[in-house]
């Protein structure tokens, strides 16, 4: 590397942020071609208020997270990844709850590729890694979360014409406070998730089938289970710039929780319309969405009914304040898009939701039961939030923001004390 580069380099994280080349594209320059080398840095404030909505249970906090990423070249046919990541939280009111957002001095991804896995007919990926696929409601790498998601899988790809398909098997990393995170042997997903590009034009359809077995969630009173998902995912466009996507689930198999064990019979659905107003000035588009999971009917009767959202990316997609999972839900929401400039998203939505069945729980984003009334009584009447979003987009560069207030329905009411929830962040991130 040269002396001038190296001189220059405690100028150019500051250029970086305006636009101008980064120190990572630099530094790639002066190296050989067979390695590549990037870092990423996000950081975010977020803050509740009426956590639990319990008025003055407030907290808040700021997230950092710090990723080093080096990617391998040794042939054009095969390709080695590895990234560091060092995740950590400050300044929260309430110490507990800090778990989930440390992960110091991780080794978050570290695969090998053999082919082209953009477009190569055959090809492979074997070490930990993300999965992510469609929308990321089933299995994803839930990137909005300080510490994310990855797994020790195997992935091979195989493509003829408008066909693709992803044959997975894999096991779920649990990150560690310190040091190199492991999975844990035996809780384990396989998968097959495949591709038809333009059965129709303008249309994607997805099918899939999943088996996950072994473990199953804390969060959820999940001891063991054996868990057959089917699923059918269609993209598609229509006249009169109206574009949708839609997705069906279904799930059985045996699972042992607090009741015993219990036969698996549950579903869900997710449908979102979008219509572009293309004559006006920023092209705003109309979106209405609605989502159900259903519940158990009746616990303890042998069934489980309760649909398992599984290894999701949920951040948003039921409620900016992530109060709400997809399990025993249905959702309704509507809302207003735009985009006054290409880089800049505005976004301001409705929500509305009721229990899918009254004797089970609400869930929230991340699976954990949050309230449950076996008796009934309590209703199904979750309640109701106003979102307001903003995202700016520059280069590999972004700043966004949002504010949420939930409305507490009959049911919350019933649990909990009652009051009105905020949640307001700030989220940076870019790359040098």
């Amino acid at each position: 590397m040269s002396k001038k580069l190296i001189s220059i380099t405690p100028l150019l994280l500051s250029l970086s942020l305006f636009g101008a080349e980064t120190p990572s594209e630099i530094v790639n320059k002066e190296l050989p071609s067979w390695i590549r080398i990037g870092l990423d840095h996000r950081f975010r404030m977020e803050g509740y208020t009426a956590l639990r909505f319990r008025e003055g249970n407030d907290d808040r906090w700021f997230l950092n997270r710090l990723r080093a990423n080096v990617s391998l070249l040794p042939a054009s046919w095969w390709k080695l990844t590895f990234q560091g990541q060092d995740s950590r939280i400050f300044f929260k009111l309430n110490a507990a709850g800090q778990n989930p957002y440390i992960n110091r001095t991780d080794l978050r991804l570290a695969f090998t590729e053999f082919g082209d896995v953009a477009k190569s007919p055959v090809a492979l990926r074997v070490g930990r890694q993300e999965l992510a696929y469609g929308d990321e409601r089933i299995l994803g790498a839930a990137n909005w979360g300080n510490v994310a998601r990855t797994f020790d899988a195997a992935k091979l790809i195989l493509r003829k014409g408008a066909w693709q398909a992803d044959i997975v098997s894999a096991a779920v990393v649990v990150p560690a406070l310190r040091g190199i995170s492991h999975h844990v042997s035996g809780n384990n997903l396989h998968m097959i998730y495949g591709k038809w590009t333009n059965p129709l034009p303008k249309t994607t359809i997805e099918p899939y089938l999943i088996w996950r077995i072994g473990m199953g969630d804390a969060l959820q009173g999940i001891l063991h289970q054996d868990r057959w998902v089917s699923g059918v995912r269609v993209v598609g466009q229509l006249p009169l710039h109206v574009d949708y996507t839609s997705e069906w689930i279904m799930q059985r198999g045996q699972v042992k929780n607090q009741f015993g064990l219990e036969s698996i019979s549950a579903f869900a659905q997710h449908t979102v319309v979008r219509h572009t107003l293309a004559d006006l000035k920023w092209r705003p588009r109309l979106v209405g969405e609605f989502n159900y999971a259903s519940g158990d009917r009746s616990p303890g009767n042998g069934r489980s009914g309760t649909f398992d959202q599984m290894y999701p990316t949920p951040h948003e997609k039921y409620g900016l304040a992530d109060q709400v999972g997809w399990q025993n839900i249905s959702h309704l929401s509507a809302g207003l898009e735009a985009n006054p400039k290409k880089q800049l998203l505005l976004k301001a939505l409705v929500h509305d939701w009721r229990l899918a069945q009254g004797r089970d729980g609400l869930y929230a984003a991340n699976g954990a039961l949050s309230f449950r009334d076996l008796s009934g009584r309590s209703g199904r009447d979750v309640g109701r939030e106003v979102d307001l979003i903003a995202q700016y987009n520059w280069g590999a560069r972004y700043v966004g923001g949002g504010f949420g207030h939930f409305f507490a329905g009959d049911f919350i009411r019933a649990q909990s004390p009652g009051a009105g929830m905020n949640y307001l962040y700030l989220n940076v991130g870019y790359s040098f």
